[in-house]
Order: C-alpha cells, then sequence, then structure tokens
C-alpha cells in the first residue's frame, strides 16, 4: 500500500483523517439494516486507527479490524480498553486475505480502494471478500472519483492542525491528470521531551473506473445492490457527478 501510515498513525485522528469513516460508519449500518441486512460479524478493512471499530464496538457485533499497518492497529487498539467487547485485531495486507478464521455477514471498507496500485490488486480484494463473506451478506465500500480526486489535487498546500506547543501538520495536494492520481505530502511536526521532530509521508491515491469496479465485482462473483453517493441517496453516474461513491454489493445465496 502506498501511503506511510507508520508516520501518519500516531497524527491520524488529530489531524482529522480517521473523521470520514467516523462519520460514515453509522450511516452505513443504518442503511445495511433498512435494506434487510442481519448478522453480527463484521470485517472493517483497512481499518486504520479504528474509527469505524470503534463505533461497532458499542453494539453487539463480533467486530474484526484488519490493516496492513502494525503502527495503525496499535492506535486501535488503545481505543478499546474494555475486555468485554468483541473486537479480534488483524494484521493483514488485504489483498492476500481477510485473515479471519470464519465468515463474516458483513465487510466495510472506508478509504481503502483508492490506495490499491492497480485493477489487479482490486480484483485480489474483491475475490478475499468474496472468500470470506457468507451467502446473502453484503460487502460495502466507497471511492473517491476523478472528481473527487481532482478537487483535492486543486486544493493545494494547507494547514491540518496547529497546536503550538505540541503538533502542527501541513499538507501538499497535486492531482496528476495522465496518471490520474492524487498526491498528498505531509509535512508534520511533533513536540517531543527534547525538542521538536519533523516527520514526512506521502498518501497516493489512485482513481479507478466505477464501470470497471462494478465489471470486477461481477467477475468476482457479486451483485451490485446499489450505488450512493455520500449522502446515502442512489447514484447514476451517467446523469450526475460525485466526488466520492458507494458501493453496495451483495454475494448471491
Amino acid at each position: 500500500m502506498p501511503a506511510e501510515y507508520s508516520v501518519l498513525a500516531q497524527v491520524y485522528d488529530e489531524i482529522g483523517m480517521a473523521d470520514y469513516a467516523r462519520q460514515m460508519t453509522p450511516r452505513l449500518i443504518d442503511y445495511a439494516q433498512g435494506v434487510d441486512w442481519l448478522g453480527r460479524r463484521i470485517a472493517v478493512m483497512g481499518c486504520g486507527t479504528g474509527a469505524s471499530v470503534e463505533y461497532l464496538s458499542q453494539y453487539s457485533f463480533n467486530v474484526f479490524g484488519i490493516d496492513q499497518s502494525p503502527e495503525m492497529l496499535a492506535v486501535a487498539q488503545q481505543k478499546i480498553t474494555d475486555s468485554g467487547v468483541s473486537v479480534r485485531w488483524v494484521q493483514s495486507d488485504v489483498r492476500a486475505a481477510l485473515g479471519v478464521t470464519v465468515s463474516v455477514d458483513l465487510v466495510l471498507a472506508l478509504n481503502l480502494i483508492n490506495d490499491l496500485n492497480n485493477l489487479r490488486d482490486l480484483e485480489s480484494v474483491f475475490t478475499n471478500v468474496f472468500t470470506g463473506l457468507d451467502p446473502g451478506k453484503l460487502f460495502m465500500f466507497d471511492l473517491m472519483t476523478v472528481q473527487g480526486l481532482a478537487e483535492e489535487g486543486e486544493s493545494g498546500d494547507r494547514l491540518l492542525y496547529n497546536s503550538p506547543t505540541r503538533l502542527t501538520a501541513f499538507v501538499s495536494n497535486d492531482f496528476d491528470y495522465e496518471r490520474q492520481t492524487h498526491v498528498a505530502d505531509y509535512l508534520i511536526f511533533r513536540k517531543q521531551p527534547d525538542g521538536w521532530v519533523r516527520s514526512e509521508a506521502k498518501r497516493v491515491a489512485r482513481a479507478f473506473p466505477m464501470q470497471a469496479i462494478v465489471s470486477l465485482l461481477q467477475r468476482c462473483g457479486f451483485s451490485l445492490n446499489a450505488l450512493l453517493n455520500a449522502k446515502m441517496e442512489l447514484f447514476d453516474p451517467a446523469k450526475s457527478r460525485a466526488s466520492r461513491v458507494i458501493f453496495v454489493a451483495q454475494k448471491p445465496e
């Protein structure tokens, strides 16, 4: 995966990178239950610092938090301190396997798909999810569109966070129209006992054609139940545009 999350892990929540997952997870669960989804075992792929897992752990779900970065998982684990909460943490490359030994009823993947390198990686993820899902259950994931990534690139240089005594973070954004990639370069200053420490990290997000994703889902055995915008409204790419879309796919019974 291209992003340098070993650096970003310690500031990920504070500079707002977990906000989207925190806001969207309740909406996705509400939507799933509104279309008669039933289940208790939920896998969160690319769980990061655990925003989705933290929400799900408040309810009677058995949750698997899956991420490749040990640093991100360590931050996530620190948030879930109640020994009675049913959360299992799995360090695994999502292109290789879900990393769980039981089938699950729902797979969520937020802010993950654009991190993949190519359509081959995408197909590997879809195949792994299909294998790990129970029949009739859902796979819900989001995708930033070309429009959304271009808008991010055009936002230029920004101050993300500034606490003069603890942390300052900047981001420089750029969109490559030829390669269809958005590059975010992070510059981070963190206060340590012996002074300020500077670190840098890069995140590369790639655009994928929506029709190619639909075709890959079908090739891997899924049916596409719905395509939604960020407001959880039905979205038709032929009639409207959106910066981010949500796919709701189902494994056949």
